[in-house]
């Protein structure tokens, strides 16, 4: 009787969740090819935990596998997630030509140039076991100014600024976060 019980419930509470995502879709009509798509201002659906394998989510890929330059917006340590803005991070050679097409200075200061040419936030879930690492003036240790520390995720909401976020090196891996570097920056 315990293994039929069992089914049931896992069916009752699968056929609820299907039915309350079903309710929250808004329009999904693609628009006109002549125009960019409608930004709405829905509320942000809540983050599922995170997990240690892939995700098994059939959204769209918020970005892509590898290794990405961010500044991150907003960190929630209860919910294990990252919000961030994907950026553009060029050194030495290529910070010189990126800035002259910017109509930028060119050589830029301190031999590094950022471009961000789209708004866009991003929200990924962070692993239980993702490395974290933040330079350790950000941190507020005494110290070289080159040396990363590893701290935890909860971390980040004190050590960043509220209006300005330093480099990150983001690592995706199956749609989580898997590792977080500060970028040092003279």
């Amino acid at each position: 009787m315990r293994p039929i019980r069992s089914i049931a419930t896992a069916l009752l509470i699968a056929s609820l969740a299907v039915a309350g995502c079903a309710r929250s879709q808004p329009d999904q009509t693609p628009p006109p090819a002549d125009q960019p798509p409608a930004v709405t201002a829905t509320p942000a659906p809540k983050a599922p935990a995170p997990t240690d394998g892939p995700a098994t989510s059939r959204q769209p890929v918020v970005l892509a596998d590898g290794r990405h330059p961010v500044r991150i917006t907003t960190v929630d340590p209860d919910r294990r997630t990252v919000t961030f803005d994907l950026i553009q991070f060029y050194w030495g050679d290529d910070a010189t030509r990126e800035a002259a097409k910017d109509h930028q200075e060119s050589p830029p200061p301190n031999d590094y140039y950022i471009r961000n040419v789209n708004p866009r936030l991003r929200t990924l879930p962070v692993t239980r076991d993702a490395t974290i690492t933040t330079n350790t003036l950000t941190a507020g240790y005494t110290g070289s100014a080159t040396k990363d520390i590893q701290v935890p995720l909860w971390r980040l909401t004190i050590l960043l600024p509220s209006s300005y976020s330093p480099p990150f090196w983001i690592t995706v891996h199956h749609g989580q976060v898997v590792k977080l570097a500060e970028q040092y920056i003279p």
